[in-house]
């Protein structure tokens, strides 16, 4: 799998993800999402999906350790409104909603990648699918509630 079609996808989600985050900015209030529904939801989609559960504890671990980076004192007035929990939630929301049809994306997912994602050599396509959507999604969340004002 080449990186261009994988970059592509990427950035139309951060796009759309960007200006879906920008309307509930000016909406005025936080995502009504929960961590744990949210991540019980990622279990699901990986599981729907035929995730080895190798690949799903190696994914579902990167996605703890790259959310637990973020702390409330980073955040900006609108993020400290909201809190990490509710912004962790969001970034795993919004891979629950982009993570499917990306998956659909790509022919044999299980293959491997070629590349070295998150510590680990030689990732599936759908590790890296996954690790790109939860990429484009946590920059989307770190503009909306990091960034700015």
């Amino acid at each position: 799998m080449t990186s261009r079609p994988l970059g592509c996808i990427c950035a139309i989600v951060l796009a759309l993800f960007s200006s879906s985050a920008t309307a509930a900015l000016a909406a005025g209030a936080c995502p009504k999402v929960n961590y744990a529904t949210e991540y019980a939801k990622l279990q699901k989609v990986m599981s729907k999906s035929a995730f080895p559960r190798d690949e799903q504890a190696f994914l579902l671990g990167g996605v703890e350790r790259q959310l637990s980076d973020l702390s409330q004192r980073q955040l900006n007035v609108r993020g400290q409104e909201c809190g990490t929990k509710a912004v962790r939630a969001h970034v795993i929301g919004c891979v629950n909603a982009t993570l499917l049809p990306a998956l659909g994306s790509i022919r044999s997912p299980g293959s491997k990648s070629g590349k070295a994602l998150w510590g680990k050599a030689n990732v599936s396509r759908r590790e890296a699918i996954t690790i790109g959507m939860f990429d484009a999604c946590r920059l989307a969340a770190m503009d909306t509630f990091v960034s700015g004002p």
